[in-house]
């Protein structure tokens, strides 16, 4: 597994290694202290599974490596890691690319949990986070509502309902890596979820099982 840390305080750094040596036995670290190293690293040959980004950093911000990140239609995996709690800010970050929020506040055990959400599909920000940034939009309407319901009584990710809907308008698995801006074997693995969360058997029975439940629109 590649990871790649961008933060400026490399004490932070030497314990997020000791961590992430937990999350996967074969992880491999590339460090960075500043955004534009960072984009320069980004903008190599080398991919990576996860891309930790603190916000705050000296020079550009974290902020400008999602931009940059976007706007290269990146495939890998971005988590801001960050003392920055400001739901507006957080909320950017998710809007133009991150899969998830983790605070620095967070034990080590809340770390792992986080990121291995993320890497399972999920979009991890805190209870107590995602509710400030619930009261920053305008309310759902009840539709999304009770579509929401069902996605949870189905036990399907936010992450894989992404990929559903994608699948419900005939999307190809390598259309669907370049709009989600995941990799064709993280696709291949959230349908492999859905058919087995909605017994189906192929992409059209997962799809009408799916119209059917009301999780995703006929």
């Amino acid at each position: 597994m590649e990871i790649l840390i961008v933060d400026d305080h490399q004490l932070f750094l030497d314990g997020l290694r000791h961590i992430l040596a937990k999350l996967n036995s074969n992880v491999v670290i590339t460090e960075s202290n500043c955004a534009e190293d960072a984009i320069t690293i980004l903008d190599s040959s080398q991919s990576f599974d996860l891309v930790l980004i603190d916000l705050n950093l000296p020079g550009m911000d974290g902020m400008s490596i999602l931009q940059r990140m976007h706007e290269r239609r990146s495939l890998n995996s971005i988590i801001v890691l960050s003392a920055e709690e400001h739901p507006n800010t957080i909320k950017a970050a998710l809007e133009i690319g991150a899969l998830g929020f983790i605070p620095k506040s967070h034990s080590s055990k809340e770390m792992l949990s986080a990121l291995q959400a993320v890497l399972d599909g999920e979009i991890y920000v805190p209870e107590g986070i995602q509710k400030q940034i619930d009261n920053l939009t305008t309310t759902r309407p009840p539709k999304a509502a009770e579509n929401n319901s069902q996605l949870k009584a189905s036990g399907t990710t936010k992450r894989q309902y992404d990929v559903l809907l994608l699948l419900s308008k005939g999307y190809s698995n390598k259309q669907i890596s370049a709009s989600l801006f995941l990799t064709e074997h993280t696709v291949k693995t959230h349908i492999s979820a859905l058919f087995n969360a909605l017994s189906a058997q192929n992409r059209t029975e997962c799809v009408q099982l799916a119209q059917h439940q009301g999780i995703i629109p006929s």
